[in-house]
This record gives C-alpha cells, structure tokens and sequence, in this order.
C-alpha cells in the first residue's frame, strides 16, 4: 500500500518573524500545522527524531527555508513504506 511521500516545508512569515511548517501530498491540499518564534523550534516539533532529509528551498519559494521530500535510510517511516510497498 504505497501512500506517497509528504512534502514537509518549512517557512517565515514576514509580518510576523515567526516560522511555521507544512505538509501535504504532490497535488493535494496545504496543512499548515502551526507557527514558532524559533527555527529549532520548528524542527524539533516537524521532524523530533531527525528524519527527514532537507534541502535548502530556491529562491523562487519566497518565504520557504528548508523542504523535505523523504526520509533518511533506516528511519520509521522509510521502513514502513518499504514494507508495506
């Protein structure tokens, strides 16, 4: 049962200086989760154990910092896609 891989991204919000992040499926709707007055903080709520795989998001993507569109080798979620793919 192959379900995707959610794109999690990692944004500011100008108005505010805060960070925030997202995840949703290629083509689907945007989830936004919530907002933080730190990055760390951000990435110790999205990704606790260290997970994810991030790149560093163009500048085409105004407001987003770091996007990940998989997980490490070995991780929870890598070996549940493995084996139930």
């Amino acid at each position: 049962m192959n379900r995707g891989i959610p794109v999690c991204e990692i944004f500011t919000v100008p108005e505010t200086g805060c960070f925030g992040f997202r995840y949703y499926f290629e083509g689907r709707p945007l989830h936004t989760l919530s907002t933080f007055t730190t990055l760390q903080g951000v990435l110790d709520t999205c990704d606790p154990h260290k997970e994810h795989v991030r790149e560093e998001a163009s500048d085409a993507d105004e407001n987003k910092i770091l996007i990940s569109r998989g997980d490490k080798p070995g991780s929870v979620l890598n070996r549940l896609e493995k084996r139930y793919a």
